[in-house]
């Protein structure tokens, strides 16, 4: 039987191009290129989608879009899985949450507390979870066409500081827990989303994190 891992995260999982505003095809996508590095013995379900939040309401992406709120009906119609692998946050450093990094972690924290307990509790299961902080902010990021939406300063600091807090939720629901930061940045068209080598990048270091089977970075 295949192990199956869901890929739940914005729009560097549902494969923004920021080139042109359209969808990566699947040779390019980081969850399908670790399709690929996997094999046949393995099936990504991909779960991303533009503008996706941990726990906050956008007006901007009609107010549904809260990852909180979809998760537990997701992870049921994907249910039995091996993996959840959850890249968020990135959009919760919009300046109109004003929220500090360590409170978007506390949005994480609020996300496995509820998800881990449903899956328990609920479906039978234990899967494994494996957190990924996003990458992060790109310096320039005041030249982006999504500066708007932002404070620029503030963004590019938090972004920075996410993985840190992400570790220490990680450890303290015992998921794994990977930097993309440290394989794959953000590319220069718009500061925010990963170009083609990005997705690339971060495709293998997420394949030898799951293939290194351990909580340790």
């Amino acid at each position: 039987m295949k192990k199956r891992i869901i890929c739940f995260g914005d729009s560097n999982t549902w494969g923004y191009n920021p080139v042109n505003g359209t969808r990566y095809d699947e040779n390019i996508r980081w969850p399908m290129v670790l399709q690929k590095l996997l094999g046949d013995g393995y099936q990504i379900i991909e779960e991303g989608q533009n503008g996706r939040t941990i726990a906050n309401a956008d007006p901007w992406e009609w107010g549904c879009k809260c990852g909180i709120d979809y998760i537990i009906p997701m992870v049921e119609s994907h249910d039995p899985f091996d993996v959840l692998i959850i890249m968020l946050g990135s959009n919760d450093l919009k300046d109109k949450f004003n929220l500090p990094a360590g409170d978007i972690a506390g949005s994480m924290q609020n996300m496995l507390m509820k998800t881990k307990s449903f899956l328990k509790y609920k479906c039978g299961a234990e899967p494994k979870i494996l957190i990924v902080a996003p990458p992060h902010i790109g310096d320039d990021f005041e030249k982006s066409p999504f500066a708007p939406f932002f404070n620029a300063d503030k963004c590019v600091r938090n972004s920075k500081e996410l993985a840190k807090w992400y570790k220490l939720v990680a450890d303290q629901f015992g998921c794994d827990f990977f930097d993309a930061a440290s394989v794959c940045k953000a590319g220069d068209v718009d500061y925010l989303h990963l170009m083609e080598d990005g997705h690339k990048a971060l495709a293998e270091g997420i394949y030898r994190k799951l293939k290194q089977g351990t909580t340790e970075e």
